[in-house]
């Protein structure tokens, strides 16, 4: 078993997620030796020595967040651990299953630099590498943040959460607050945008037994569409193959949506360990994150899985260390919405 470093920093401190160029897939995370080059900034085809330090993100370790630990968590591409930290934003430390989830990180997304930006519950907390703090920005208002993203301007977008208000809180790339605007119905969880930059926000609260998923313009920032879904929406993700992947509990598992109404699921991913899937992201190999907020409460240990485009299963780990996930990333990867790349 490999050697787990656990550091908890309770001081200031920076983080960078090396990166590639920007495409409206994902990048072959976890590509080894082969993308080490990419990674450092050297030519593809140019010698790599044998010392050549890795980037502060390794490209292809997955990221989570654990809001009842108060700790973010580093693990390889096969999901085996190699580290955790924490700061005084995301919350105290306690013994399992840990604080109540409003009060630890949340939302997690790589920026244009490379840096891991975690949303905690009254700031944005920016890493330059695991466990070391670069800087952190005071949000508009304390809150539990369930998503962030960049959109394709640089302009930074969280979601309230389960339990939270219909508020879209947007920023500018420097984190200062421009303006927050409402969608028709609240417990606003997931966020993610497709290609042309049109954003698309998940609303636990869509009448009968189901959820529902508003497109909006990304200009005038009203809602364009509205997409039902059965289940409590969770994390969302515009996938490579221009539909749209949906987490939701209540062991539903992970829907592939057609991203307009009427609604018509495509694919649904599940297994009967995975019965609370919140977080979600892919990489540039179509692979599919999640992690399992197990008991619906996050009291229990997380599953995390890593799925291929099929829906078969490619890694798979049960993170006894991780209580109530709520963000999951990938280092390496641009999304359509996620780290953006500027002009």
């Amino acid at each position: 078993m490999r050697l787990h470093r656990f550091l908890i920093l309770m001081a200031a401190g920076g983080l960078v997620c090396a990166c590639g160029p920007k495409s409206n897939g994902v990048d072959d995370a976890g590509a080894g030796q082969d993308g080490a080059a990419a990674d450092a900034g050297v030519p593809a085809d140019a010698a790599v020595l044998p010392d050549a330090a890795p980037p502060p993100f390794p490209r292809g370790n997955v990221y989570v967040a654990g809001s009842r630990n108060a700790m973010v968590f580093e693990f390889d591409p096969d999901l085996n651990p190699i580290s955790s930290w924490t700061h005084p934003a995301f919350g105290v430390v306690l013994p399992a299953p840990g604080q109540i989830f409003s009060d630890g990180p949340a939302g997690m997304v790589f920026d244009s630099q490379g840096r891991l930006v975690v949303a905690a519950l009254s700031e944005f907390c920016v890493f330059a590498e695991p466990g070391v703090v670069h800087e952190c920005h005071p949000k508009t208002v304390s809150q539990p943040t369930e998503n962030i993203i960049f959109d394709l301007d640089g302009n930074l977008y969280t979601t309230t959460a389960t339990g939270g208000t219909d508020e879209i809180h947007k920023y500018d790339s420097d984190y200062n607050y421009v303006t927050t605007f409402n969608m028709p119905t609240s417990n606003v969880t997931g966020v993610t945008c497709d290609p042309q930059g049109n954003l698309y926000f998940g609303s636990q609260l869509g009448g009968g037994n189901g959820s529902v998923i508003y497109k909006v313009d990304k200009i005038t920032l009203q809602p364009l569409d509205t997409l039902s879904i059965i289940g409590n929406v969770e994390g969302l993700q515009f996938a490579a193959d221009g539909n749209l992947l949906a987490a939701t509990g209540a062991d539903i598992g992970i829907l592939r949506l057609t991203p307009a109404s009427p609604t018509t699921v495509l694919q649904t991913i599940t297994r009967p360990d995975l019965h609370f899937p919140v977080p979600l992201t892919v990489d540039n190999s179509n692979r599919i994150y999640t992690a399992d907020y197990e008991n619906g409460s996050g009291t229990a240990p997380a599953d995390l899985f890593i799925f291929d485009d099929t829906g078969t299963v490619s890694a798979s780990a049960l993170a006894t260390e991780v209580y109530g996930p709520f963000g999951v990333v990938v280092a390496g990867v641009y999304l359509p919405c996620g780290a953006y790349v500027p002009q």
